[in-house]
């Protein structure tokens, strides 16, 4: 058994190369397909950028509002308690509302995610009322 205590964790700040905004990362535990598991803050209107991981990814809210959208797809206000699973190889973004920040956790299946543009302002908002 492994466990990260979070009293043992660290948080790192995100760079400009995956988020826009500013965005707080804290890892945890990885398992050996490489699958892993990360708890992360966003300031209201931060966001990541377009990406996709291999092995797709579950976000579950734990405080806060936050966006969450496929590339074409429809937007959901991601709240406490929420779960959500984006598809393997899904072009997607997450990240806090406008006005409210957002903290979840982001469990990753195996394989390194690949960075895409940044989510334009007209991209973020596209899709939420």
């Amino acid at each position: 058994m492994e466990i990260a205590a979070a009293r043992d964790g660290t948080f790192g700040q995100g760079g400009e190369e995956r988020f826009t905004g500013e965005v707080w990362l804290r890892g945890t535990l990885a398992a050996d397909d490489g699958t892993d598991i990360g708890v992360v803050h966003f300031s209201p209107g931060a966001r990541t950028r377009w990406h996709r991981h291999p092995g797709g990814q579950f976000l579950y809210g734990v405080s806060g509002r936050g966006r969450v959208r496929t590339r074409g797809g429809p937007g959901h206000v991601l709240e406490p308690g929420d779960v959500i699973h984006v598809g393997a190889d899904e072009w997607h973004f997450h990240g806090g509302t406008p006005v409210t920040p957002l903290v979840h956790v982001a469990i990753n299946g195996g394989g390194s995610p690949d960075w895409g543009e940044p989510v334009t302002d007209d991209e973020y908002d596209d899709g939420f009322a």
